[in-house]
């Protein structure tokens, strides 16, 4: 599993008018891990961001297809 990081800056821009704070808030994820995965300091297939994408993306009506690749 690894989140498509491209597709969820397009996400945080478009619904959270670029604010990751907002958007790690709606995720249940902490800001400073969720900057390190969209920066590149951590990597990209970490499960908790991943879980927690996929749980907001169902709560929301958004398929995480779009931003999680299942491997």
């Amino acid at each position: 599993m690894e989140a498509k990081i491209d597709k969820v800056k397009e996400l945080i821009r478009d619904k959270f008018h670029d604010n990751t704070s907002y958007f790690a808030n709606e995720i249940g994820v902490n800001r400073e891990y969720v900057s390190a995965i969209l920066n590149g300091r951590k990597n990209e297939n970490s499960p908790k961001f991943c879980n927690a994408l996929i749980a907001y993306c169902e709560k929301n009506d958004l398929d995480y297809k779009d931003y999680v690749q299942i491997n």
